[in-house]
């Protein structure tokens, strides 16, 4: 029996045979994107787009259509015929969901769904290889989505590093460079910042220590998304981390108490260091602790 893993990118949790990765990610506030790879080929792309209510209820967006506008806007895109050999539906993580089959340089499987619970639309696109068989591969594809959860948080896995971030931060912008990645979320008040390096002992073979690493090495959306911060503030907490904790007061009578945190570790397991930040108001530092917590690394 073949073995699975999961992914976990922007809101969504997908399963896929082991040995296969994440070969591109995007997204914004509003929408999402991923693909998975094989060793050799492109396997599976997954979009979604984040709907508002009064256009949920003005354009009563339907899965059919989804499908039928990408499969057609496809055919424009590259001026090829595509013959549609098969239509159908399927349940994904409770929602029904319409499929298409189609072929043109190859065959693929297009299955849209909305997820009422998150308010989002959602398009995928298998990419099948000489021998693959739609219902074997609807057999685990399929029920390993995950389009909503319970939880209060989502599930991150990127470059062997998971972490949780809680549900009303939204992506805001990233540099998702292999082996130094930055991911930054924000909600209307509070920004969360998590980066990692890998080799972390031949980098700081480099530097007298971890702080002179800092001086040179971390990123410049760190600076953008946390403002003020600098490397010359950093000192060692009682964790044997590097930390910046600054506090200001705003508004007219100065009750509103805002703070700006970074802490930076080097991690000896994983030979990683990481960088975590947080900005928005005091009561917010607990999302910055249950982040950190939640870091764990995963060998891929």
């Amino acid at each position: 029996m073949e073995e699975f893993e999961r992914e976990y990118w922007l809101e969504v949790e997908l399963q896929h045979p082991k040995g296969w990765s994440i070969g591109a990610v995007g997204g914004s506030v509003t929408t999402g994107f991923f693909r998975i790879d094989s060793r050799t080929a492109i396997k599976l792309d997954l979009k979604w787009e984040k709907q508002m209510e009064e256009k949920r209820v003005r354009s009563k967006v339907q899965p059919v259509l989804v499908v039928n506008k990408f499969i057609e806007g496809y055919a424009r895109k590259f001026r090829k015929k595509t013959e549609v050999y098969e239509k159908g539906s399927v349940e994904v993580c409770g929602h029904k969901a319409y499929f298409a089959r189609w072929r043109n340089d190859t065959e693929v499987a297009t299955v849209s769904w909305i997820c009422n619970e998150e308010n989002k639309v959602f398009l995928l696109n298998y990419y099948f290889e000489p021998g693959e068989e739609w219902e074997k591969v609807a057999s685990w594809l399929i029920p390993g989505i995950t389009c909503h959860t319970p939880e209060s948080f989502w599930k991150y896995r990127l470059f062997g590093v998971n972490f949780k971030i809680p549900k009303d931060y939204k992506f805001f912008a990233g540099k998702l460079t292999i082996g130094r990645p930055v991911l930054i979320f924000k909600n209307k008040e509070n920004t969360l910042v998590v980066h990692w390096c890998y080799f972390a002992k031949e980098f700081l073979s480099m530097y007298e220590d971890l702080l002179e690493w800092c001086k040179k090495e971390i990123p410049k959306e760190i600076y953008a998304a946390i403002g003020g911060f600098s490397p010359h503030r950093l000192k060692p907490d009682e964790a044997g981390k590097l930390a910046m904790v600054e506090t200001e007061r705003r508004g007219i009578l100065g009750k509103s108490l805002r703070v700006k945190i970074v802490k930076i570790w080097h991690d000896t397991d994983s030979n990683r260091i990481f960088l975590t930040g947080y900005s928005g108001p005091q009561e917010g530092i607990e999302d910055l602790e249950e982040l950190e917590k939640s870091i764990k690394f995963q060998l891929d």
